[in-house]
């Protein structure tokens, strides 16, 4: 299971990306209205919908497998951390990752791999090496540490991890089992959080080229590790650094040099509810009729007290059908759910049908 400080950071961005888009003008209707952006059918690479059960760092293998054996899912959406699978520098454990493959071979399912490298996903070593780190606090209180998102030892040793852990999975014959792999670095979902009116916490400066590049760097670093695989890049929030409202046109210019280097370049937003997606609008239409469109529920259905959702789970579900999606991550507790509403919304997802 997740720690708990990694459900409060978790927490406190996806509630701060909410207040910050409410508070901008590119964000819809913010209030409760459809916040998706007018229809355009994103380019789709499947002809069949699918479901991945969204896992939590730390799960067990018994975890992983009660979820893989079920028949509502056709993969895992496997999260897991650079210090887990690097925790010191130039030696890697790929036990879990390891064990999180076995499993969905031994069913027949594929994985979805997102690589957290925030907060306490970064490793320990980094520091030593002279990257630049800054702290934040979250409006839950929490402080979070993170590399100067353009610090170039930074960029240098993930690009050398992720070609290791690229020539791991090719190395096991796991290849055809990895759906896709999620981009996260520099920074997880694009828009810093710890960045407010041209400086990032600490007095340090924000550099919209410099931030540019970084992701040039690590979208490059993925596409040449990762050739044959999906490649899922979160689109931002309306901000990048508060309150600069750059989030389309950053993401536009991300997107338009990642489709350059591979065709499998997908749009993923991590906030998927009943009333659409803030970051969904953040995907200009140029973008959306050459990339394919993946989504994350912002939260569970099921017990779900800050109402995250906003609504129902299969209103959510048909939100991301309507913009075009055909790849949904669905919380655990919505999967294991014996509701029969949330179960249908899972069917439905799978089925890809229109509402």
């Amino acid at each position: 299971m997740a720690t708990g400080k990694e459900m409060d950071i978790r927490q406190s961005l996806r509630r701060l990306a909410l207040c910050l888009a409410l508070l901008t003008s590119a964000c819809g209707a913010g209030s409760g209205g459809d916040t998706s952006s007018a229809p355009v059918q994103p380019v789709s690479t499947d002809q069949v919908s699918k479901v991945f059960a969204l896992m939590d760092v730390g799960d067990s293998t018994s975890v992983l497998d009660s979820f893989a054996a079920r028949a509502t899912v056709d993969g895992l959406a496997f999260r897991t951390s650079w210090r887990v699978l690097e925790p010191q520098d130039g030696v890697y454990d790929w036990t879990t990752l390891d064990a999180a493959f076995d499993t969905v071979r031994a069913r027949g399912k594929q994985l979805t791999l997102h690589v957290g490298v925030s907060s306490i996903g970064i490793p320990n070593w980094l520091a030593a090496l002279g990257v630049v780190m800054y702290t934040y606090n979250t409006p839950m209180g929490v402080a979070v540490t993170e590399p100067l998102p353009w610090d170039a030892t930074f960029l240098s040793r993930y690009t050398q991890f992720a070609a290791a852990l690229a020539a791991h999975i090719q190395a096991r014959g796991d290849t055809s089992l990895l759906y896709a792999v999620s981009d996260g670095v520099p920074v997880a979902e694009m828009s810093i959080v710890g960045c407010q009116n041209g400086i990032l916490s600490g007095g340090i400066a924000y550099s919209r080229a410099n931030y540019l590049n970084a992701w040039k760097t690590t979208v490059d670093a993925h596409a040449a590790a990762f050739s044959t695989t999906r490649l899922f890049i979160s689109a931002p929030i309306a901000v990048i650094c508060i309150p600069d409202n750059d989030g389309k046109a950053f993401y536009t210019e991300v997107m338009n040099h990642a489709l350059t280097k591979s065709a499998q370049t997908t749009a993923f937003a991590a906030d998927l509810n009943a009333a659409g997606s803030m970051r969904l609008v953040q995907v200009d239409a140029s973008i959306r009729t050459r990339a394919a469109l993946a989504f994350q529920m912002i939260w569970s259905s099921t017990n779900d007290t800050q109402n995250s959702m906003q609504g129902t789970l299969k209103e959510a579900v048909c939100q991301g059908i309507g913009s075009g999606a055909r790849y949904f991550e669905i919380y655990k507790i919505d999967i294991s759910s014996s509701d029969a509403a949330i179960h249908d919304a899972i069917q439905r997802a799978r089925a890809g049908q229109p509402c």
